[in-house]
């Protein structure tokens, strides 16, 4: 084609002439079947991403894989090739990865799966994660797209296990650890409960022991490494969140997947304000709220789902 860019744009936009569209289609098609791309690394991922959590939060279903129409799917990858300045497809040339699948916990509700490999990952609410049906290589590679997962790694010496999140690339020497990546909080943590695992950062590899944790704050090489309760952290996988002397925004994080709301700070210093607090994933969310204020000396006003804590005046 003469200027792909020109008409993909148009196609997006929905002015291509019933030949030129016909032409994009048929072109398409030729070019590779859809379901044989190789998405990885591309951008339409998290855009899918964004698209499975609109539908599950309109639902409330279970988090399950969406079907979307060919042409939307074309419409998509076109739309974010033009965003990612790419000027033709060549991406559907690089090599498959058909046993890739992506999971997204539904708001409210935590996840529990084993892997190929016997290993167990809970994936807390509204976190999204990406795993392979069958464990083929050398290591055996997941990813955490966004939110809070702990997993039980099955020791294995000759494969050993790798967790990507964001760019980071952390390595597990058979372990029970957790991993938060919260894009809107600008971090990304790492918590060992037992075990090791080495996590490389600013130019050196991080080992973790059991009850230490490194908190990344994303755009920067800026890391910080802490002694905590490996168990508390994971609490949520039984039922229970045990915040030990916790940032308020992080909490906020875990109150807003649990209860489906939204959590702002009226002063953005409340953000790193340091709670202990024992919560049961049964109370309501009015219990909490009035737990969390009357021990800390808080008070929050409700406008639907969106709760705005303040400090208290007396």
């Amino acid at each position: 084609m003469h200027d792909i860019k020109k008409l993909l744009k148009k196609y997006v936009a929905g002015k291509c002439t019933p030949e030129e569209q016909r032409l994009i289609e048929q072109w398409y098609l030729q070019e590779s079947d859809a379901s044989k791309a190789d998405t990885s690394g591309l951008p339409f991922e998290r855009l899918e991403k964004n698209i499975w959590q609109k539908v599950q939060q309109q639902t409330a279903a279970p988090a399950k894989r969406v079907a979307m129409h060919r042409y939307t799917l074309l419409r998509i990858a076109a739309l974010l090739l033009l965003i990612a300045g790419a000027g033709t497809l060549m991406w559907m040339r690089r090599p498959v990865r058909e046993n890739w699948q992506e999971v997204f916990a539904p708001k409210t509700q935590s996840l529990q799966l084993v892997l190929d490999d016997g290993t167990r990952v809970w994936l807390n609410a509204g976190g999204g994660m990406r795993y392979p049906a069958h464990f083929t290589g050398a290591d055996r590679k997941i990813e955490l797209l966004s939110g809070e997962m702990c997993l039980d790694v099955k020791q294995d010496p000759a494969h050993p296990f790798m967790v990507k999140s964001g760019q980071i690339n952390i390595r597990v020497l058979g372990t029970v650890f957790n991993v938060r990546n919260y894009p809107q909080r600008n971090f990304l943590q790492v918590t060992v409960q037992q075990g090791k695992v080495a996590v490389p950062l600013a130019g050196k590899e991080v080992v973790l022991l059991p009850d230490e944790q490194v908190t990344v704050h994303t755009g920067s090489a800026a890391f910080s490494k802490a002694q905590v309760d490996g168990t508390a952290i994971n609490g949520w996988t039984t039922g229970k969140f045990l915040f030990n002397n916790e940032r308020l925004d992080v909490i906020a994080l875990s109150l807003e997947n649990r209860y489906g709301i939204q959590i702002s700070f009226a002063d953005s210093s409340l953000a790193a304000y340091r709670i202990t607090a024992g919560i049961e994933t049964t109370d309501s969310l009015s219990d909490v709220l009035d737990m969390l204020c009357l021990a800390n000396k808080l008070s929050c006003t409700a406008d639907g789902q969106h709760i705005i804590f303040r400090k208290q005046i007396h």
